[in-house]
């Protein structure tokens, strides 16, 4: 399954590590440093991400909050348990 993470782009659930709510930016020390060796994808200006979703390959900068991220992900695992 596949989770819409913001823009045109959908990654799949079982490769998202973890998602980081952005304060402030990249620029700023947060624990997404930790993945600098990763592919850097900004689908909104820096200035508007809200959510960095870290996956297998690649740390993507979201305009969507965690909130809803988490949201979705919640009801696609809502609907396969019935």
């Amino acid at each position: 399954m596949y989770v819409h993470i913001g823009d045109t782009v959908s990654v799949p659930i079982e490769s998202i590590i973890t998602m980081v709510h952005a304060k402030g930016g990249k620029s700023h020390k947060s624990p997404i440093h930790h993945y600098e060796s990763l592919e850097y994808i900004a689908m909104v200006p820096e200035e508007q991400i809200k959510t960095y979703v870290i996956t297998d390959d690649c740390v993507y900068g979201s305009g969507i909050s965690i909130k809803t991220l988490m949201r979705r992900i919640d009801e696609f695992y809502s609907i396969i348990k019935r």
